[in-house]
């Protein structure tokens, strides 16, 4: 009964795209492998590309235990995928108030993977 639940709320989150809580849910569930890595580069793309959180990133980098390198090619990928599928929209420049700037996400991810 209760994974029936658990399931149905992972499947909401998704649905919701909140996919940060449900690549977490996913964990906690014990689900296979290549589902709760896609939910949770899927968290990593949304907390960098949709939010422009760079704390956020690099602490749902250490929780999944992404080292630096992994974290910049999960990102490249994603951005070559969004490419392709003509949704720009994540990729255009957005302002960051720390530097007072407006950067596009390559520019984004290059300054705070440098960091």
């Amino acid at each position: 009964m209760h994974e029936k639940r658990d399931h149905d709320a992972l499947e909401n989150e998704i649905k919701r795209g909140h996919f940060v809580r449900a690549a977490l849910m996913a964990a906690q569930m014990d689900l296979a492998e290549e589902e709760t890595r896609n939910l949770r580069h899927k968290a990593l793309w949304q907390m960098s590309a949709v939010y422009r959180n760079a704390r956020g990133t690099e602490s749902l980098a250490q929780q999944f235990g992404c080292s630096r390198e992994e974290l910049k090619n999960i990102l490249k990928e994603y951005a070559d995928t969004v490419k392709n599928e003509r949704n720009t929209k994540p990729l255009e420049p957005c302002y960051d108030y720390s530097t007072g700037k407006y950067f596009s996400f390559e520019e984004w991810m290059g300054h705070y993977l440098r960091i």
